[in-house]
């Protein structure tokens, strides 16, 4: 079918369809799944709109009222005849009928179409049935949250589109036929512009315009065969013009030239738009005159085309790219911005499909590879990947049969294959060539890239693939930055793999990293050996890292251990840990011993740490020395805390001294902390000086918190009992980007059922970054409309929540003690946090305390085959091996 169909009947049809699953409070993912084969969103709205020459199959009928019946929101009452079956079936029966008697009186038609030629049926689909895929305009990438049924996002207008509508005003004007011209390179977006001139043109003149595009059995043969059959009120479309006008075939190329030129200027067919694309190389052979004396191939093409060129640039303008990037826009012309390289938004939308599809028709060496550079993507390695990983971790990515069969040079066909670019993007991976001038990456070695968005298909598709243990060990071994190595170390024990992450942790220590030593040090203790972390704590001090033994000191003081507690941050101190002095410093406040507390403070200030000045004015201010605490958090303020300010307002504050506290947290908001003044407020309620609260949400609104609007609306609704004042004020918080704000005023819309303006809320806030507004939301509707909850939980787990999966995934395994174990264990590769907690206290209600232990102290095992599917003591990883770093803790 060479465009999208609808049938007045078809559309009825399918409003019937969709009123009975609004009317069952469902959307249309509510109805998503099997058995029913293609029963998906994309499916169910094109049927709801009447897509399509033929009713929808019974069995897809069906399907969808029984599930409307079964999955109904309790609170609507829907007739149960609306659910009737035998009616539905009637109904669909008598639309096919009709369908079919229609076109069969439509064949036999011998009028002859307005203005054509020849008599017989007019050529091609009205406008408003075409699909711009049909006619090859290129779907765009899919982002979470994106419409799967919107394939192409929302057009922003450019240079070109002007002079296009130009064109077709003049042609409405005086109705002669024009002919369009776009040339430019792949995928610069030129069939696009075509489609939506055509949409310009059906707004104009609604259901007048037909659009006919040839191509069966060839562009030329199927243009030829049936060109004096257009007439008048038509669009004909010759997308990629090369293919009609320079064929192998000569002399078939030069007769649609001519047929062209011929449409063009006979008046009795006008007015008709020939609608043609084409590549600026093809564009120049066909209208460079011959040199002198020399043939002319082309002659008929060069007349036919000549002064009829508009041009589409390969790259938008700052301008254009202006519009692009603000709320409201699409999300992929917005993700393509940030991207796309030098302006070029279309070829990266484009080029998309083509990359994925590369990726999926890969050999196994080349999609090996590929997915090796996904994988170091999404665990945190820089965009610049080293050839070197590559060529150690894709081997882990090959079963033996694929290794075993491949050819000596297998890395470079493979890197050749998906280096290869995509419709005038970048290929899968793109080799970087350093500049001369620039400083080298990966140690000098050559480097890759992999390409944005397959980036993106390898975060959504692998999220549930632990990587194989060749992309850690080549990371490994090809890594030498700290923080990398640390952080792949995260991603490691993230998954459970503790293992894993001690090796990593390792290295990174090896090369000085405090952070990592301190991993090692907790990860020590929580496997069952406090002595142990204790002496790596010790180890780390006596090479310059003093951190982890106070962080230990700390935890053992978080757990009431004082007297440990006590001693470690004395050794700590020794050690030359600032931090230590100033959590001494406290200990001595604690004991009234002021004298001692200020020696302390003062000597970690003097070691430049940022925290003793404030606490040591807040120690002068406690003792009457304002002026000077004030002179002191202000310097505390501009060496890089401001926090001490706002502490020293929160004193003042306590102390009754309200207008001083106001004034200290201004200073405090004007040096970077934001929320002085919203604190000050918080203290203020807590007195029950509204008033007083209340001014101080507003000056802290003016210094640019937000989150004072928020409080201050739940001052005025909760004290005040001022609603309407209250709503508004939730309002102007959530314009001004209060996730909290949107927040609460989405699930009041929802409560309300005013779905639509929830839906838009919960889009600001997911806009600006917060998607747990779905959970929270799906939380308050838990009890009152759990379909409602489980379809916001599902939105945000398409959005690439992961812990909203990992919430719909335990309830579907509910009861399941196997099925909740796999949930947990799936959700541990996709590194959910709590996913070995929740998998512990499974085992421990199973009475399997001693299971349980050990996943908490040794994480899972790297690698789970199907022989280790069995009991649960198969996934858990031996005792840890700290190697030099305090070699293996005891089980």
């Amino acid at each position: 079918m060479a465009a999208e169909i609808k049938h007045e009947l078809l559309i009825e049809f399918g409003t019937k369809l969709r009123e009975l699953r609004e009317a069952s409070g469902l959307s249309q993912s509510d109805l998503e799944g099997p058995p029913v084969a293609g029963f998906s969103i994309k499916t169910i709205s094109a049927k709801e709109r009447g897509v399509g020459s033929r009713a929808p199959e019974w069995d897809f009928v069906k399907v969808y009222v029984k599930r409307c019946q079964d999955r109904k929101d309790p609170r609507r009452k829907v007739p149960v005849q609306d659910y009737d079956l035998t009616t539905w079936e009637r109904t669909r029966d008598l639309v096919e009928d009709a369908l079919a008697e229609q076109t069969r009186a439509w064949r036999d038609s011998d009028s002859p179409a307005a203005g054509s030629a020849r008599p017989g049926r007019r050529l091609g689909l009205p406008v408003g049935d075409c699909d711009p895929l049909l006619l090859e305009v290129h779907p765009a990438i899919q982002l979470p949250g994106t419409d799967p049924a919107a394939v192409l996002p929302a057009y922003v207008s450019r240079a070109h589109d002007t002079r296009l509508r130009e064109i077709v005003d003049g042609m409405l004007n005086d109705g002669r036929s024009r002919l369009v011209t776009l040339v430019g390179g792949s995928s610069t977006g030129k069939t696009r512009a075509g489609w939506e001139l055509v949409q310009y043109l059906e707004r104009a003149q609604s259901g007048r315009w037909w659009l006919w595009h040839p191509y069966d059995p060839t562009p030329p043969q199927a243009a030829l065969a049936d060109l004096e059959r257009v007439g008048r009120d038509t669009i004909l479309w010759l997308n990629e013009a090369q293919h009609y006008l320079m064929p192998n075939n000569q002399r078939l190329a030069e007769r649609v030239a001519a047929g062209l030129r011929s449409l063009l200027h006979d008046p009795d067919r006008a007015p008709v738009l020939i609608l043609a694309t084409i590549w600026p190389q093809y564009w120049d052979t066909l209208t460079t005159p011959p040199a002198s004396g020399g043939p002319e191939p082309y002659e008929q093409a060069r007349k036919l085309l000549t002064g009829r060129r508009v041009f589409v640039a390969d790259t938008f303008i700052p301008a254009e790219l202006a519009t692009l990037d603000i709320p409201g826009v699409d999300p992929r012309l917005r993700y393509a911005v940030g991207r796309a390289e030098g302006g070029r938004i279309t070829q990266y939308l484009a080029g998309a499909p083509e990359l994925e599809n590369r990726y999926r028709a890969a050999l196994p060496a080349a999609r090996a590879v590929i997915q090796a550079a996904m994988d170091a993507r999404r665990l945190g390695h820089p965009l610049a990947i080293p050839h070197a990983l590559l060529a150690q971790a894709a081997p882990g990515y090959l079963d033996d049969h694929d290794w075993d069969a491949l050819d000596e040079d297998w890395l470079q066909q493979a890197l050749a294959y998906a280096s290869k670019p995509c419709k005038g993007a970048r290929g899968p991976l793109t080799r970087i060539r350093t500049r001369p001038t620039a400083p080298t990456v990966g140690s000098g070695q050559p480097c890759f890239r992999l390409a944005d968005y397959l980036e993106q298909l390898g975060r959504a598709e692998r999220a549930d693939s632990y990587p194989p243990p060749s992309l850690w060990e080549a990371s490994a071994a090809t890594i030498t930055d700290p923080e990398l190595l640390r952080h792949l170390g995260h991603e490691a024990r993230w998954r459970g793999r503790y293992q894993r992450a001690i090796s990593l942790y390792s290295l990174a220590a090896d090369r000085g990293d405090a952070d990592a030593w301190w991993l090692l040090v907790s990860m020590r203790e929580d496997a069952g050996d406090p002595a142990g972390a204790e002496n790596l704590a010790r180890l780390a001090a006596t090479g310059g890292i003093a951190a982890p033994l106070h962080r230990l000191a700390s935890r053992r003081r978080e757990a009431g251990d004082v007297a440990p507690a006590r001693a470690l941050t004395k050794q700590a101190a020794e050690f030359g840990s600032l931090d230590a002095l100033v959590d001494l410093g406290q200990l001595a406040e604690k004991e009234h011993d002021h004298d001692s507390a200020a020696r302390l403070y003062l000597r970690a200030a003097d070691g430049g740490n940022d925290r003793a000045l404030g606490n040591l004015a807040l120690l002068r201010d406690y003792d009457g020395h304002h002026a000077e605490a004030v002179a002191l958090a202000i310097q505390a303020a501009d060496g890089g805390n401001p926090w001490a300010l706002r502490d020293l307002a929160l004193s003042r504050d306590y102390d009754g001294h309200h207008a001083e506290a106001v004034a200290l947290a201004i200073q405090a908001a004007e040096r970077g902390a934001g929320s002085a003044l919203r604190h000050v407020g918080l203290a203020r309620e807590e007195e029950e000086d509204y008033a007083g609260a209340e001014e101080a949400y507003r000056l802290a609104n003016d210094h640019g918190e937000v989150h004072g609007l928020f409080c201050l609306a739940v001052l005025l609704e909760e004290v005040y009992q001022d609603t309407t004042g209250g709503e508004e004020v939730f309002r102007q918080a959530a314009d001004r980007g209060s996730v909290d704000a949107l927040t609460v005023l989405a699930e009041r819309a929802d409560q309300a059922g005013d779905t639509a303006t929830a839906d838009a809320l919960i889009a600001r806030a997911v806009e600006l970054g917060y998607l747990d507004v779905l959970r929270e939301l799906a939380s308050a509707r838990a009890e009152d409309n759990p379909y409602r909850a489980e379809n916001l939980l599902r939105q945000a787990a398409h959005m690439g929540c992961k812990y909203s999966w990992f919430d719909l995934a335990l309830k579907d395994a509910a009861g399941d003690l196997a099925g909740t174990e796999a949930v947990c264990l799936k959700a541990a590769d996709r590194s959910v946090l709590n996913a070995l907690e929740k998998l512990a206290l499974l085992w421990e209600r199973a009475g399997a305390h001693a299971d349980a232990d050990k996943l908490r102290r040794f994480g899972l095992v790297e690698t789970r085959t199907t022989e280790t599917s069995g009991p649960s003591s198969t996934w858990i990883a031996a005792p840890l091996d700290f190697a030099s770093y305090g070699g293996p803790v005891a089980e």
